[in-house]
């Protein structure tokens, strides 16, 4: 009876680990942009049983960390989604692969060379509708200083670092480039000129080529796919910024799929790469040049990670949650921009105006504290942070309305001279 039971229990272990048909893969991308790339892997593996589960980094890393995932593959640009698989050691090694190192192609975190691939890259820049553009008589954008300029006022869209693993990508960007002061200043004044924030990334192209609003940063894909489509829209990319790769693995699961591996290899087969730029991804492969040159910034990933929180709560809460406040103290400032004169005494209450309306309420010494970063936790239920949250809310609020106040006391000053 016992070796019965054994025997049993042997068979069941062996049915559970025992590889199947389906592959299960979470991606950050769309699913219309992946599912012709496995349509095209089936030709070949006809027996493979294919799901999409498109999600963002958020939910995606919500739905990794539960031990009774099915997840077989994981495809984004967002690294952060790949982190916590590596640092528990959940992906599948690729040695069989034989993937060859390309120093153009450092892996983000070090010991995930041999457990994640990249297979194409992207880049990002500002997206337009020329016909929106000419209609209210707007200059193309050609730099992220150049949204700041009065002439964007409620004429852009952006999407939400906490929503979009390629915005939050922008951000960084901009904050390490421009550093932590100057970075929040700018984007602070890019606010000022929003119509509106995006909750998800595919939704700044789809407002842009609809006529919705006039311009915004997008990653290229969603530019490029737009413009097979409508000949009105224009993109270009952002000098000094980074190659966004696209990155895929294989995950540990309970029940393993047949053709993990065989897909991860489809995609680096010469044959994809050739034609990736051409495909649904819109991505390019790996020795492909991009379509405009543009100067490469690297991002530092290892910094990026340490206030990835800060900085996506930071966002939506001096910015995405305080639209028409930034909406209207920088118009009020643009119209103090245009006053032919201002007295001393106006012109130093010009530049408080500014001061209030373009600074964090996080310090750059606190945005580099170990300490205060670590003290932050991306739950609603977390007492600390929800402080620390209603805090930056409140400063920010009492700028921006101080900030108001500032502007129209001069223009007031200035109704009555006249």
């Amino acid at each position: 009876m016992i070796r019965f039971i054994i025997l049993m229990l042997s068979f069941s272990s062996a049915c559970i680990a025992a590889p199947t048909k389906q592959l299960i893969i979470l991606t950050t991308f769309t699913e219309s942009s992946i599912t012709p790339i496995t349509q095209q892997f089936q030709q070949h593996y006809p027996d493979a049983v294919i799901k999409v589960l498109h999600r963002r980094e958020e939910s995606g890393l919500r739905l990794l960390s539960k031990n009774d995932h099915d997840i077989d593959i994981v495809i984004s640009s967002s690294p952060l989604l790949f982190m916590p698989l590596i640092e528990n050691n959940r992906l599948l090694p690729l040695d069989s692969l034989s993937l060859t190192p390309d120093n153009n192609w450092q892996s983000f975190l070090p010991g995930s060379a041999s457990s994640i691939a990249v297979f194409g890259y992207s880049g990002y820049g500002l997206m337009w509708n020329k016909d929106y553009l000419i209609k209210h008589r707007l200059d193309i954008p050609q730099t992220w200083e150049s949204l700041a300029e009065p002439q964007y006022f409620r004429h852009l869209i952006m999407s939400s670092p906490g929503r979009s693993g390629t915005t939050h990508l922008m951000i960084e960007n901009i904050l390490q480039q421009y550093g932590w002061t100057d970075g929040w200043k700018l984007l602070l004044q890019i606010g000022g000129n929003l119509a509106s924030v995006s909750a998800r990334s595919f939704g700044v192209s789809d407002a842009i080529s609809r006529g919705l609003t006039g311009a915004g940063p997008v990653i290229d894909s969603f530019a490029f796919e737009d413009q097979k489509q409508f000949p009105f829209i224009g993109f270009h990319y952002q000098d000094q910024s980074p190659r966004l790769p696209s990155y895929i693995a294989a995950v540990k699961n309970r029940h393993q799929a047949r053709h993990c591996l065989d897909f991860i290899n489809f995609l680096l087969s010469d044959n994809v790469q050739q034609s990736l730029s051409t495909s649904s991804l819109n991505k390019y492969g790996l020795h492909q040049k991009p379509s405009q040159p543009f100067t490469v910034l690297p991002i530092d990933y290892e910094q990026m990670q340490r206030r990835t929180i800060l900085v996506k709560l930071l966002f939506d809460q001096i910015i995405n949650h305080q639209l028409d406040l930034l909406n209207q103290a920088w118009r009020h400032i643009h119209q103090l921009a245009r006053q032919p004169s201002l007295t001393d005494a106006q012109q130093q209450q010009y530049q408080r105006a500014i001061k209030l309306a373009s600074t964090p309420p996080v310090s750059e010494a606190q945005a580099n504290s170990t300490a205060y970063n670590q003290a932050l936790i991306h739950s609603q239920t977390d007492v600390h942070t929800a402080k620390s949250v209603k805090r930056w809310r409140q400063v920010m609020s009492k700028q921006l309305e101080e900030s108001i106040l500032i502007s129209e006391q001069i223009l007031a000053a200035i109704k009555e001279v006249k």
